[in-house]
């Protein structure tokens, strides 16, 4: 940046270094800076490593239901014909229980399907969507008053440098000036014959009090320009902490969203109240249901003949099994959720070996602390990649 010429060259007289890896920086010599360095890394590893096995997991059932589409679009024959007419069947059933009922549902069948093989989760996945919408504001709101602290410490060492460079040329004008009046009281003195010595000394005093206001002055510009850069460089290791909090927040947040069709948690909660009060009055139809029931036997007892993993999902959507369009849709949805858990499994996964070679390169280029390191490289297997 220019700003630091002279810390810089210093800092390279101790023979003293920068650690730039996971956002830490300061003198390589302190211990502190150190034990802050390999804390950060392993912290930044165990959470890409955490977030990359939940996102796996997640991607493996994806894969299953995806799998099962397959399946079930290759159906045909007695089969296909049993799996069709016992959706329609359904669908027929649902349709007289939307007539008989006081009020038309504000939810899709698909979305009612969804919350019934999601019930058990959905209560606590509002509250958590809830805490983590508020978590995400928070964040964003520390991201930006981060950056105002990181910009109001560099627009303090700019000034600082600016004073210094009046100062400088300050002190080139005051060492000009006092030569002059010493030059003009000497030659008066001597055309003269007049005794000057008093303006003389005045001369050299006051140059040499403006002289000390100088120095006081840069020195306390460059403490504060240390300072400034201390602070700033504490502000950017926080930052890079809260920033791949937020890259997972977001990801979980908009992850949600896909998963339950919905936009914040207060639309999924109001989705959701609505789904209860269906099935308040499904309770009513209990003749009605007992007939549905035989049809989803059908329908699971064929799915899981042809191989289908997760049969049960399918007779809560009996749509896609009828339209080639909402299977389409199924598909689309199922896809577009597995392309972002790959994406976050990526991310983690770069996130992790760019910390892994933090620690690498760190322990190459000062092997005079490999053993404070060796717990850190044995604990993420990294001896093998020296």
């Amino acid at each position: 940046m220019g700003l630091f010429s002279w810390f810089k060259k210093k800092k390279q007289n101790k023979k003293a270094v920068s650690i730039p890896q996971a956002g830490v920086s300061g003198d390589v010599t302190d211990e502190a800076v150190r034990q802050a360095f390999y804390k950060e890394c392993g912290e930044l590893i165990d959470e890409a490593v955490f977030q990359s096995e939940q996102a796996k997991n997640e991607y493996g059932l994806v894969t299953t239901y995806l799998a099962d589409v397959q399946k079930i679009e290759m159906l045909s024959g007695n089969s296909k014909a049993e799996v069709e007419a016992a959706a329609k069947s359904l669908l027929t059933l649902e349709s007289e229980k939307e007539r008989i009922g006081k009020k038309e549902p504000a939810i899709s069948e698909s979305q009612k399907g969804f919350f019934s093989l999601h019930e058990d989760e959905i209560p606590d996945t509002i509250k958590w969507l809830r805490e983590e919408e508020a978590r995400q504001r928070e964040i964003e709101g520390k991201m930006k008053f981060l950056s105002g602290e990181k910009s109001a410490y560099q627009m303090e060492q700019e000034e600082c440098l600016d004073r210094n460079e009046f100062l400088k040329k300050l002190m080139i004008g005051i060492g000009v000036g006092a030569v002059s009046f010493m030059v003009l009281f000497y030659a008066i003195s001597v055309k003269t014959g007049k005794d000057l010595r008093i303006p003389f000394l005045l001369t050299v005093i006051a140059a040499l009090l403006f002289a000390m206001y100088v120095v006081v002055s840069t020195r306390k510009n460059l403490y504060n320009m240390k300072v400034a850069e201390l602070k700033r460089n504490k502000v950017i290791t926080v930052e890079n902490k809260i920033k791949l909090r937020y890259v997972n927040c977001t990801w979980a947040i908009d992850y949600a969203y896909e998963k339950y069709h919905a936009s914040s948690s207060m639309q999924l909660e109001t989705m959701w109240k609505e789904y209860l009060r269906i099935c308040a009055e499904e309770e009513q139809f209990r003749r009605n249901q007992r007939q549905q029931e035989v049809h989803r036997n059908s329908i699971i007892r064929e799915l899981r003949r042809v191989g289908v993993v997760d049969a049960g999902i399918w007779v809560m959507q009996p749509q896609a099994l009828v339209d080639k369009n909402e299977m389409v849709e199924v598909r689309h949805s199922l896809n577009v959720r597995r392309q972002k858990l790959r994406e976050h499994i990526d991310y983690n996964i770069k996130q992790k070996e760019s910390n892994e070679m933090a620690i690498i390169r760190f322990v190459k280029e000062h092997p005079e602390y490999v053993s404070e390191v060796k717990l850190l490289l044995e604990r993420y297997r990294l001896l093998h990649k020296m």
